[in-house]
């Protein structure tokens, strides 16, 4: 096992391991003090010899500068904890997968490591969604270490909801989520071992009993197989985009309420949680559009006073706490990193699956704020595919002259000696 592959290991296993300190009014867990210790050696090396700096790279490192900036501004007493946590969560993990991900090999071992822990995960998930009591979090509760609050949701279609190590049961669902088409897709299994993992990954997320989480699996396959489809016919990637976009833009017109309230509403699992959805989108919006350069930070926002504040959406949430250009620095990453991937020469399955999970973040991140530990997955898969970009072509440059001319002008006959 490689170095770099050796700290992608532990930073996965700091990531999950769901206990956390409190020093100085600080949280700390296993992946802040890891990462912490790990970033600085990180961008040492990229400045030293690390792979050019490309339109995501850029975009990410803003996005943190900006986060920085709005809470330095609307909450300066809590700016140093803040930038000290969203710099290693976002960061962090980008800079983790950007740089100790550089082949295929690499992400493949990834993967593998995410998915033996997914699967593994399973037992614990399946008695607490029978049982109501999550294994791994009462045995950490009762060690020196504090650890995630139990969830207290009603029981959903006969099950409880399984949060396994994650602070919410949608991050556990998300988890698997993610998952689901870059191992399929792009590890190049057996067709029996690809349906046991997808079924199994299928498993953890129906045990979420999110909508979200489910959802992206099922927008997934759909992606998937109209990508097939639309191959058949000319570029698919064009063909499926202008398919979402004009049926958008036909729901959009048919529908008396906006296309994504419509679909939000109707894809919900329960009608609590669709109405609820309808009016953070029109309460929050309604606060995007009063403070749409900086933000509101964490300060209160107007809505009824028997609603919490709770913004289960994570595109809205940046905005309203960031401002607008928050959100439109991470759509620009993500667009940004689409395109080159997709002009790689890596492997077919490898792209398609990593774009999938790409879109099913995309779709999932809609229905649900990612912080936290989920945040790192994202952002360790999103980094690590970046290796499939095509590095740019160097650029030459002309080279700088010290010696006098071979064979300097004449001067004019007029000129004086």
């Amino acid at each position: 096992m490689t170095l770099g592959r050796a700290t992608l290991c532990l930073l996965v296993i700091a990531v999950l391991t769901p206990v956390h300190l409190t020093i100085g009014g600080v949280r700390l867990t296993p992946y802040l003090i890891l990462a912490a210790m790990v970033l600085p050696f990180l961008l040492l090396r990229w400045m030293a010899a690390g792979p050019a700096l490309r339109a995501p790279d850029l975009a990410i490192v803003a996005l943190v500068l900006w986060q920085g900036l709005t809470i330095a501004r609307l909450h300066p007493d809590q700016v140093l904890e803040f930038a000290g946590q969203q710099t290693l969560f976002t960061l962090g993990a980008y800079t983790a997968g950007r740089l100790l991900v550089r082949s295929a090999e690499d992400f493949a071992a990834l993967l593998k490591l995410l998915v033996i822990c997914a699967v593994a995960s399973l037992p614990f998930a399946l008695y607490e969604a029978l049982a109501d009591i999550p294994l791994i979090l009462r045995m950490v509760a009762k060690s020196p270490f504090a650890t995630f609050a139990e969830n207290d949701y009603a029981a959903r279609l006969g099950l409880y909801r399984a949060q396994w190590v994650f602070s919410h049961p949608i991050h556990y669902g998300l988890f698997c989520a993610f998952l689901m088409s870059p191992v399929v897709f792009g590890l190049g299994w057996a067709l029996p071992v690809r349906g046991a993992t997808a079924v199994a990954l299928s498993a953890g997320c129906f045990l979420s009993v999110s909508s979200g989480a489910v959802l992206s699996v099922a927008l997934q396959i759909i992606l998937a197989l109209c990508h097939r489809v639309a191959g058949l016919v000319g570029p698919p990637w064009r063909i499926v985009l202008a398919t979402i976009g004009l049926g958008y833009l036909a729901l959009e017109l048919v529908s008396t309420r906006s296309a994504f309230t419509a679909l939000s509403t109707r894809l919900a699992i329960d009608s609590h949680t669709a109405a609820f959805r309808t009016l953070i989108w029109q309460f929050g919006s309604e606060q995007v559009a009063r403070t749409p350069i900086l933000g509101n930070g964490y300060r209160y926002w107007a809505r009824p006073p028997w609603m919490a504040d709770s913004v289960d959406n994570h595109w809205l949430q940046q905005a309203m706490q960031h401002g607008l250009p928050a959100t439109a620095l991470l759509v620009a990453a993500l667009a940004s990193a689409l395109w080159l991937v997709n002009r790689g020469s890596a492997s077919e399955g490898m792209r398609l699956g990593w774009t999938l999970f790409i879109a099913g973040f995309v779709f999932s991140a809609s229905t649900v704020a990612i912080w936290g530990e989920i945040q790192v997955i994202f952002m360790l898969l999103f980094g690590a595919g970046l290796w499939m970009a095509p590095e740019p072509a160097p650029v030459r440059r002309a080279a700088w002259r010290f010696t006098r001319a071979v064979n300097p002008p004449e001067r004019p006959a007029h000129a004086p000696a």
